[in-house]
């Protein structure tokens, strides 16, 4: 499923569509160890990329699984736009296991198979896939992150520094630092921890 028809689902749903524009500053700002991240259906998002656009948030549930979604996009009406960041926090019954996961998400997605080859990967120790501009991971059974960004403007690296800065409110990851939710802060973004080196290698076609 592309993510314009996802869109287009989400509002004939009748779900509720919220657009917020970043704080002053706010737009494009790391969120580093010093500084409090996002929060998206219950998910901390405690690292985002520079860069990134304005905010849509969409709420929409697609067999059986419940979506909380944020997408961050650039340009202009005249211009056009562009996604520069898609966070989707999926929740359901049938997302028991990182193969159940796997085995709904891609069909889902609906990529064609010459443009994505998703490997396997760990995500804070939970099985997970990447691709070059996407990743999905099991959380804990029943609750599901999925991140994409535009790769004409962010690498995988950033992608999956992202992912890896993910906190799931009751799910206690190594670490996580137990921080509150609050704005995007200005801030140095702290170098990947040798824990979170080992949680991923990055497949040698991902790097840059």
């Amino acid at each position: 499923m592309t993510r314009l028809i996802r869109w287009l689902l989400a509002l004939a749903l009748g779900a509720g569509v919220v657009v917020s524009a970043p704080a002053a500053g706010a737009a494009g700002a790391a969120v580093g160890p010093a500084s409090r991240g996002e929060r998206l259906g219950g998910v901390q998002l405690r690292y985002l990329p520079r860069g990134l656009g304005t905010s849509t948030d969409f709420e929409y549930e697609y067999e059986d699984v419940s979506f909380v979604s944020r997408v961050w996009e650039s340009g202009s009406d005249a211009a056009g736009w562009s996604v520069d960041l898609d966070v989707d926090v999926m929740r359901g019954r049938r997302l028991v296991n990182g193969r159940a996961l796997h085995d709904w998400f891609i069909p889902y997605e609906d990529r064609p198979a010459d443009e994505v080859s998703y490997h396997r990967i760990r995500i804070h120790g939970r099985p997970g896939w990447l691709t070059r501009d996407e990743v999905f991971w099991l959380v804990r059974p029943g609750l599901a992150i999925a991140m994409s960004v535009d790769r004409t403007r962010f690498s995988t690296r950033q992608l999956l520094r992202t992912a890896r800065a993910a906190r799931a409110g009751g799910c206690r990851q190594a670490g996580s630092s137990g921080r509150s939710s609050g704005p995007l802060a200005d801030a140095r973004t702290r170098s990947i921890s040798q824990n979170a080196r080992r949680d991923t290698i990055l497949p040698s076609a991902f790097t840059r």
